[in-house]
């Protein structure tokens, strides 16, 4: 019977205690937050992203000044005088009625030049226009002399042919000749034009025509 009675008071009493318990947990205030835990490791990178598209290429930038201009480079040397004396002679026309070869020549004209200095003289004889037949030639010298044995001592031109032909067969050409003649300061000096009938014979008359014969002073020989 005690026991009996032990027991339920156990009981009455837990139950007491229980309701105590439930009533003071309900009904209590919050516990504070607690504190943040450690972070935690980093987790191991990514594989590499593909490469992206390039981008449009930016402007041109502006022009750099201009440098300074360099030095002036020193100054070369001397070319040779250029020509300081110049004569000539025109002949308008000339008619060599010569039956003969080489032997003879027709005096057709001379130009005459005085040597300001030591130098050269270039010489030149040009014919614009030669009437001629087939079967002969013509013959242009320059000289010191009008005849023999300077009369050819200069230059000689040969133009036409040696075939013989019908003779009333007409050719017109042009011929010229040329030499360079060294000279001495203040000495006078005259040259020659000559021409002549070359090949054979002709009963037909040679014109030459447009003939002009210049004289030229160099200080320096420009032929070499």
């Amino acid at each position: 019977m005690t026991l009996v009675i032990v027991l339920i008071l156990t009981v009455a009493v837990a139950g007491v205690v229980s309701a105590v318990v439930s009533t003071q947990l309900a009904t209590g205030p919050q516990g504070e937050k607690g504190d943040k835990g450690a972070t935690g490791a980093t987790g191991a990178t990514g594989a590499t992203g593909q490469t992206g598209a390039t981008g449009a290429t930016g402007q041109t930038g502006a022009t750099g000044a201009t440098g300074q201009t360099g030095a002036t480079g020193s100054q070369g040397i001397q070319g040779p005088p250029g020509i300081t004396a110049v004569n000539s002679t025109e002949i308008d026309s000339a008619a060599l009625d010569i039956n003969s070869n080489d032997s003879i020549a027709i005096p057709i004209g001379d130009v005459t030049i005085t040597a300001p200095s030591n130098g050269v003289v270039i010489v030149t004889l040009n014919v614009g226009y030669i009437d001629m037949y087939y079967n002969n030639s013509c013959a242009l010298y320059l000289g010191t002399s009008p005849t023999s044995p300077n009369w050819n001592n200069l230059d000689i031109c040969l133009h036409g042919t040696t075939a013989s032909g019908p003779t009333n067969e007409r050719v017109f050409f042009d011929m010229n000749a040329q030499t360079a003649y060294n000279v001495i300061a203040g000495n006078k000096y005259t040259f020659y034009a000559t021409a002549s009938r070359y090949y054979g014979f002709d009963d037909s008359i040679m014109f030459l025509s447009n003939i002009h014969l210049i004289a030229a002073f160099s200080a320096t020989n420009p032929f070499f």
